[in-house]
C-alpha cells in the first residue's frame, strides 16, 4: 500500500513540475532571478570588441583610441582559442610627439608609441612573438602584467631565454590569458627606465568570458618623454665611502648611524666632486606629457561623444620619472574599476590618481552637450601636453535635478 501511494505522489509531482515549467517559465530562472547567459561565439565577441582587421596598421594617436589588435586567431587540437601576435622592436625611430616640431628618438613595438593594444579573452592561449631587429644595438624583452610561468615573464634574472633577446633574434612568449582585467606590457631590460622612457610599452586587455555591458570603448595610455638622453644609463647604489658612519649613538648602543655630508663639507674636504657621485646625480624628469603618445592630440582633435550614450575607457599609466599621474574629467562623473578585475565598480569620481603601472576602467556618460576638458590634475603635466577635449553633442538628457543652463 505504501509503495502504491509513493508512486502515485511521484507521478502527481512530476506532472506539476512539467506543467509549471511550461506555463510559468519564471520558475525556471536561476538563483537571484538571473537568466542563464546565452553562449556567444568567438566571432560575435570579437565583433563586439571592435577588433581591428588590419593588424599591420600603425595607428595615429587618434586612431589608437579604438585600435584593438586581437591577433591572428585559430584553434588548437583541443579546441581552445589561440591568439598569435608579433611585436617587432626597432630602435631610433623618429616619432613626432607634438604639434610644435618635437621629434623623439624612440624605441618602438611595431613602429608606434605606445605599442599596439593587445586584446584577448580570459582562457585564450596567447602567443606573442617578439623580434629584436638585427639593426638594434640592445637586447630587449617583453614583460606582461598578469599570471604566467616564470619562463614567460620576460626578465633576465632567472636565466630564461625570453629574458634578453639579442639583436637579430626572436622569442615567443606563451601563456593562458588570466585573470580578466586591463594590464600594461613593457620591455624589462636594464636600465628599465630607459627602455620604458624610449617607448617600449603598451596595453593588454583581457576580457571576461562573458561580455561586459556593451558601450563605445576607448584605450588611453598616459606617458611622458625625457628628452635628455645624456642622462641615460644604469642606476646603482652610491659608494659606501660617501657616507661617513659612527658605530655608536648617544645611548651607547652599537647601531650604525649614516650621515650625509653637506655640499660645503665636500668642497672643503676634496674640491670637485667625482662624476657619478651621489651629489652629482641629477634627478631625471619629463619635458613632454601625453595621453596616447602626442602632446595636446585631443585638443587639436577633440573626441566626439553624444549625450546619454555610455562610454568605457581602458586607462593605463606608464609615466616614468614622476611618482604619480592622474585623470580628471570635467562635467560628469565616472564609475572606476581598479585594474578592471571586477565587474562591480569601486567608486564614482571625477579624478583618479595612479602610480606607474597602475590601471583601471572608467565608465561614464554626459547629460549635457558642450566642450569639456579632460586632463592630468598636475598643472605642469597639463601645460606640457597632457590635456584633451570631449566634444559632446546632442540634446540634454532628462534629469530630475535642478540644473542651471
Amino acid at each position: 500500500m505504501f509503495r502504491q501511494n509513493a508512486c502515485f505522489f511521484a507521478l502527481v509531482l512530476s506532472i506539476i513540475l512539467l506543467f509549471s515549467s511550461t506555463v510559468f517559465p519564471l520558475f525556471n530562472q536561476s538563483t537571484y532571478g538571473q537568466v542563464p547567459a546565452t553562449p556567444i561565439s568567438r566571432e560575435q565577441y570579437d565583433k563586439i570588441k571592435n577588433c581591428a582587421t588590419d593588424l599591420s596598421k600603425k595607428p595615429t594617436p587618434t586612431e589608437y583610441l579604438t585600435y584593438f589588435n586581437c591577433g591572428h586567431v585559430s584553434k588548437d587540437e583541443s579546441g581552445k582559442t589561440v591568439r598569435q601576435f608579433t611585436l617587432i622592436v626597432q630602435e631610433h625611430q623618429k616619432i613626432p610627439i607634438s604639434y610644435e616640431g618635437h621629434i623623439f628618438d624612440g624605441w618602438t613595438f611595431n613602429g608606434t608609441i605606445p605599442g599596439p593594444t593587445i586584446r584577448v579573452t580570459e582562457g585564450d592561449l596567447v602567443r606573442i612573438r617578439v623580434i629584436n631587429s638585427a639593426e638594434n644595438s640592445h637586447p630587449h624583452s617583453l614583460h606582461t602584467h598578469s599570471i604566467h610561468y616564470a619562463k614567460n615573464d620576460g626578465v633576465s634574472m632567472g636565466g630564461y631565454p625570453g629574458g634578453a633577446i639579442a639583436p637579430g633574434r626572436s622569442f615567443t612568449y606563451e601563456f593562458i590569458a588570466q585573470p580578466y582585467g586591463v594590464y600594461p606590457y613593457h620591455c624589462h631590460m636594464d636600465p628599465i627606465a630607459d627602455h620604458i622612457n624610449r617607448g617600449l610599452y603598451g596595453m593588454m586587455i583581457i576580457d571576461p568570458k562573458e561580455p561586459r555591458p556593451q558601450m563605445t570603448e576607448m584605450a588611453m595610455l598616459m606617458n611622458g618623454y625625457d628628452l635628455n638622453y645624456e642622462q641615460e644609463g644604469h642606476v646603482s647604489l652610491p659608494p659606501a665611502s660617501e657616507f661617513p658612519i659612527s658605530q655608536q649613538n648617544d645611548t651607547g648602543s652599537n647601531m650604525t648611524h649614516v650621515s650625509l655630508p653637506s655640499i660645503k663639507e665636500k668642497e672643503t674636504a676634496g674640491g670637485e666632486q667625482k662624476a657619478g657621485s651621489a651629489g652629482d646625480r641629477k634627478q631625471r624628469d619629463n619635458e613632454i606629457y601625453t595621453v596616447n603618445g602626442k602632446a595636446f592630440e585631443y585638443m587639436m582633435n577633440p573626441i566626439v561623444l553624444h549625450t546619454g550614450k555610455p562610454y568605457r575607457i581602458y586607462l593605463v599609466n606608464m609615466l616614468e620619472f614622476d611618482l604619480v599621474n592622474s585623470f580628471h574629467m570635467h562635467g560628469t562623473m565616472y564609475d572606476y574599476y581598479t585594474a578592471g578585475t571586477d565587474e562591480t565598480s569601486d567608486y564614482t569620481t571625477d579624478i583618479v590618481t595612479l602610480s606607474q603601472g597602475d590601471r583601471g576602467i572608467m565608465e561614464f556618460k554626459y547629460l549635457f552637450p558642450g566642450t569639456y576638458m579632460f586632463h592630468a590634475h598636475q598643472t605642469e603635466f597639463t601645460d606640457l601636453g597632457w590635456m584633451g577635449l570631449f566634444d559632446v553633442r546632442g540634446d540634454p538628457v532628462n534629469t530630475s535635478r535642478t540644473d542651471v543652463t
